[in-house]
């Protein structure tokens, strides 16, 4: 039963990684949908967030690969001044365009707002770095999952395939009510079922041209982090406290047309089957 178990991981560490960051992430998260909002609630998420990474190093340690080579991406930084400039810079441009259209078409946004001081912001960034899309994700998706996906389909489908297995991932966090997800609408929730689609793309991109997972997590975390300079105007989109879904909409649709934008615009100049300009990451790379 145990080679049977081993021979099985061996040919589909994939699928298997993919259940094991759904079970452990699921079932920490699980009493949270019934807890009210509270430190509690919020530490179980927390906890439960870490199922991608500790699913592919359980896998690789199962399958006697090298963990330390696979760990070792979380501390690559030395990818070329450019690349930082993408990861760290790309979600701000981005934030700037939308609040422009999002002020051209008419839609919820106050330019005399403040932007948020420098402590708060580095603050939710660093938060979003350990707990929120950075180490607590990247090391499975991108570092596990997309160098060996790139092998089988190319860098583009396997992107769009992790999107979709990411996506559902997040199940839990739309049941908790601790978390931001259990308060979105339904425009909210397709234009962030959207967003995750195209971040995947773009965090391919990155990952596969620099074989740095630390750059995955920085790009991860800054497009977590760079909505918080888009000034939304509060008074409009929640009047008479309720919440106005024509405002959120366009929003929703600019932010999301925005982002589609920029994914065809890398897919265009880098190609599908690449999106990358040096060699794509493969198994061997990351240790197995």
């Amino acid at each position: 039963m145990a080679d049977l178990l081993r021979d099985w991981i061996d040919d589909r560490p994939v699928a298997v990684f993919f259940v094991g960051a759904y079970a452990y992430t699921w079932l920490i998260t699980a009493p949270a949908v019934a807890m009210t909002p509270s430190w509690p609630a919020a530490i179980l998420v927390y906890v439960g967030s870490f199922g991608p990474p500790l699913s592919a190093a359980t896998v690789m340690w199962l399958r006697g690969d090298d963990v330390r080579e696979w760990a070792r991406q979380i501390v690559r930084w030395r990818v070329g001044w450019r690349w930082w400039l993408v990861a760290l810079g790309l979600p701000l441009a981005a934030a700037v365009i939308i609040t422009l259209v999002v002020f051209a078409v008419r839609g919820p946004v106050d330019l005399g707002q403040a932007l948020p001081s420098p402590l708060l912001f580095g603050g939710v960034f660093i938060l979003a770095m350990v707990v929120s899309g950075g180490l607590n994700e990247e090391p499975g998706w991108r570092g596990f999952a997309q160098a060996r996906l790139n092998e089988r389909y190319g860098a583009l489908q396997a992107s769009l395939l992790i999107g979709v297995v990411w996506a559902g991932w997040h199940l839990p966090y739309f049941l908790a009510p601790v978390t931001p997800q259990s308060n979105f609408t339904l425009v909210t929730q397709l234009g962030w079922f959207g967003g995750i689609l195209t971040l995947s793309v773009l965090l391919a991109w990155v990952y596969n041209s620099t074989g740095s997972v630390l750059l995955a997590m920085v790009l991860h975390s800054m497009a977590n982090t760079a909505d918080m300079i888009i000034p939304l105007a509060a008074d409009e989109i929640i009047i008479d406290g309720v919440v106005d879904e024509r405002a959120v909409g366009v929003v929703v649709v600019v932010h999301l047309a925005v982002y589609v934008l920029i994914v065809l615009a890398v897919v265009a100049y880098y190609g599908g089957e690449a999106l990358a300009e040096g060699s794509i990451p493969t198994a061997t790379d990351v240790g197995g």
